[in-house]
């Protein structure tokens, strides 16, 4: 279950937001900090909301609330907030916990699958138009990554040069726009080895559960 934090005023005005909020309520950054709560709150959470606030002022203790967000796409998104005083000027942190409605019924071996046919599917098209034509490099290496963490092993930029026949050279410029994007990082254990952000990660199983959504209308 994914995880995320949001630090306000006392009054509910927005300070600062990780990269794991802004992708559950899919927003930039930019958009969010100086908002207030009210702006992305459904209505009917709002003086719930509004209580908790209060009753954050002269009390430490962690409270805890559910509450629904509003997405720039029309649809809404639950998360469990965990709420408590940062310091003295009245500051809050929040750490929020949700799951994505469409990632209910898709288990671990589902993505796994997925991911192992969007990498055959990124190699036939290597092989079918040429390298000449093929201009998705960037998910082919997320792919490959994805897979790497999903069977549990370490993924070298001399693993990912072998596995999509790029040279050294030309991985290390990918990779380093995928950093610069907080898609993906050094591994802590292994520095020479690549995985994965947290960010990176619902990204890539976004579009691992697209493949596996069927398409209406």
């Amino acid at each position: 279950m994914p995880t995320a934090h949001c630090v306000s005023t006392r009054t509910g005005i927005i300070r600062g937001v990780d990269a794991a909020f802004c992708d559950m309520v899919r927003r930039p950054g930019s958009d969010l900090v100086g908002q207030s709560y009210r702006a992305i709150t459904v209505a009917g959470d709002i003086a719930k909301s509004q209580q908790m606030l209060e009753g954050l002022v002269d009390r430490a203790v962690p409270t805890k609330l559910r509450k629904r967000y509003h997405r720039p796409d029309g649809s809404v998104i639950e998360a469990d907030l965990l709420v408590s005083r940062l310091d003295d000027a009245g500051h809050l942190v929040s750490t929020l916990f949700w799951q994505e409605p469409s990632l209910l019924a898709v288990s671990p071996l589902h993505m796994w699958k997925a991911a192992v046919q969007m990498r055959h599917l990124y190699s036939c098209r290597m092989v079918e138009l040429g390298e000449d034509l093929f201009g998705d490099y960037v998910g082919a290496i997320l792919i490959q990554i994805y897979l790497s963490e999903a069977e549990g092993r370490s993924l070298t930029i001399a693993d990912i040069a072998e596995a999509l026949a790029m040279s050294p050279g030309m991985v290390l410029r990918w990779l380093k726009a995928l950093r610069q994007h907080g898609l993906a990082q050094s591994d802590a254990a292994r520095p020479d080895a690549v995985q994965l952000t947290h960010h990176g990660l619902v990204k890539v199983e976004r579009l691992l559960t697209a493949t596996l959504t069927p398409i209406t209308g």
